[in-house]
């Protein structure tokens, strides 16, 4: 594969997310892009560095790869509790 000119679409495959995600990062400015006319195009290796460097600064170092990681976290987590807004499994609403 290559690693720079890519397109909107073959960066939104490489990552595994949608062409309006990255649309919306480039707006953001959370990665960069080079504009040719009215195409957009990435370098991989520049937009990989600028998402980690925003993890890092999002997350702190508790995981500069990915959101949720269990690093800096208690092990025993416990699902919140209280008015969570989930219905009991014994009703079912909408029904005839």
């Amino acid at each position: 594969m290559k690693t720079s000119d890519l397109s909107i679409k073959e960066l939104a495959a490489f990552i595994g997310v949608s062409t309006d995600s990255i649309r919306r990062a480039v707006r953001k400015g959370e990665i960069p892009a080079t504009r040719v006319r009215t195409a957009l195009r990435f370098d991989i290796h520049k937009v990989l560095t600028c998402m980690r460097q925003n993890a890092k600064a999002r997350f702190g170092a508790r995981s500069a790869s990915a959101p949720g990681g269990i690093a800096g976290r208690a092990q025993a987590d416990q699902p919140p509790s209280g008015n969570t807004g989930a219905l009991p499994t014994g009703i079912v609403t909408g029904g005839l």
